[in-house]
């Protein structure tokens, strides 16, 4: 595999940078009698299937050698990589794994003055997830510096669905929408307006179908008003994702419109309504989820059985129950009917017992289980309390150690966090992110949720009464309109 080729000294330099200390490739001062042209040629044209485990080897050092070169070359050496690249397009040839290769010596050459040719590169007709050992760490070197001129480059990765990182530190394999949520995190809240600019200006439909994704996990208002109309009028990838955005915002005026949804006689479209209903956390779609359980769909029929043991009303658990006999599938059967057990097993209850009481008493036993996660967001009785100006401090902290456990402020838990926070800190909580999120790895991901659900809350506490999964979505007052998407500059929608 070519990722196995190419994982030579100066990538492993270059890995590390990406992903965690701030080190350049140290390259000899001086490149004494180095043959640019020849160094181009070694990089020219390599195809790993061709190679024996020995010539893959060799071929191994030489490349290593070659990009030592270039880079010790510096401002010559990237003229010539330019020149080439022309030559390969002038000619019509493909050679994606020199045009990403060389991308990488570039950026260690010129960093931010060479994103505009690497972006213009990224953006062509060459295949990102050929070689994602290599886009995905200089997009992350780029997105950490969180330098406006970076951001071609990091809009030109989200034509990519396919390509995946592989980091051996901790075994963790990175597939999309990850691989994006890293590099934008990492850039952080300041790329918020390019990404919804895009909603607008661009024709990709993986890039909006992320752009909305993103956005909403972000709770960014400004770029509602075009998910919206995308969720109405668009097709495809952008119009799946600005589904999904409208079930995690939540906002009150989307209910309708996603209910509507789960009628399609599409099952792929009906997926996407209930993914955004389970988001939406509104107990009322219960009732429209049930009918679905009949689809002739496996994926649909599962993503309905989550929402229903999410929401626990006792029409979704007696909707289970049933599905637990009547299923079409064992193991659908078998779920269901786990799920029922586990709930039942919570209230100390049987079936026969549950079942004979009324109504009323089903709610009452059935709302504390239903609203056991939220308890991590409320405050208890003899809590310390954590001040805004602490909370500042806090995140200053948080950011220069590049996590958010640890440290002077160990004892803030969510509730704690939440507590202190307001709206406009969601800004200040992404800034955290950004910090937290360059460690990339399995460990700062439960450290990224616990920010994204902060995030969550205090969006949508601007706009619904309760943020969190409820009887009723409902507006804090009169919902103003979502201020106008601006359309990005050339430079951001490059």
């Amino acid at each position: 595999m070519m990722n196995r080729l190419l994982s030579t000294s100066v990538l492993g330099l270059l890995l590390a940078t990406a992903l965690a200390a701030q080190v350049r490739v140290e390259a000899p001062k001086e490149a004494a009698g180095a043959d640019l042209a020849k160094a181009i040629v070694a990089m020219r044209h390599v195809t790993p299937a061709d190679f024996s485990q020995e010539e893959r080897e060799a071929k191994a050092k030489e490349i290593d050698a070659a990009w030592k070169t270039l880079i010790a070359a510096g401002k010559p050496a990237a003229e010539l990589i330019k020149a080439e690249f022309a030559k390969i397009d002038a000619a019509k040839e493909k050679d994606d794994y020199f045009k990403l290769g060389a991308s990488v010596v570039l950026w260690q050459i010129g960093g931010l003055d060479e994103a505009p040719t690497i972006a213009e590169i990224w953006s062509g007709d060459v295949a990102l997830d050929l070689n994602y050992n290599y886009v995905f760490p200089l997009a992350m070197e780029a997105a950490r510096t969180q330098d406006p001129r970076a951001l071609p480059m990091l809009v030109a990765c989200l034509k990519d669905k396919k390509g995946q990182f592989f980091t051996t530190s901790h075994f963790m394999n990175l597939k999309w929408p990850l691989t994006a949520k890293f590099v934008w995190a990492a850039y952080g809240p300041k790329g918020l307006p390019a990404l919804a600019g895009l909603l607008e200006s661009s024709q990709d439909g993986p890039t909006r179908e992320f752009a909305a994704m993103w956005l909403a996990e972000c709770q960014y208002v400004p770029g509602l008003a075009a998910i919206r109309k995308i969720a109405r009028e668009g097709q495809g990838e952008a119009r799946q994702g600005a589904v999904r955005a409208l079930g995690v915002y939540g906002h009150p005026e989307d209910y309708a419109f996603l209910v509507e949804g789960l009628k399609s006689k599409d099952p792929r479209e009906a997926f996407e309504f209930a993914y955004a209903i389970y988001e939406y956390e509104d107990l009322r779609a219960a009732a429209h989820l049930i009918p679905l359980l009949d689809s002739d769909d496996g994926k649909l029929r599962l993503e309905v059985a989550q929402c229903l043991v999410y929401f626990k009303t006792p029409e979704a658990i007696e909707a289970l129950h049933r599905y637990s006999t009547a299923a079409k599938a064992a193991d659908e059967r078998n779920g269901a009917a786990q799920s029922v057990a586990v709930m039942l097993k919570a209230m100390n209850l049987t079936w026969d017992q549950y079942a004979a009481k009324p109504r009323e008493e089903k709610e009452r036993l059935l709302a504390p289980l239903r609203l056991a996660e939220e308890g991590q967001y409320g405050l208890k009785q003899g809590d310390r309390t954590l001040t805004h100006e602490e909370l500042l401090k806090a995140a200053e902290e948080w950011k220069k150690n590049g996590r958010i456990s640890g440290g002077t402020y160990e004892w803030v838990k969510d509730r704690h966090a939440l507590a202190a926070s307001t709206p406009a800190d969601i800004d200040l909580w992404l800034e955290v992110k950004a910090k937290v999120c360059l460690r990339v790895s399995d460990e700062c991901m439960p450290e990224m949720q616990v920010i994204d659900g902060l995030v969550l809350r205090l969006g949508r506490s601007r706009y619904r009464k309760v943020v969190g999964l409820c009887d009723k979505v409902e507006p804090v007052s009169a919902a103003a309109p979502a201020p106008a998407v601006k359309a990005p500059t050339a430079a951001q929608a490059k």
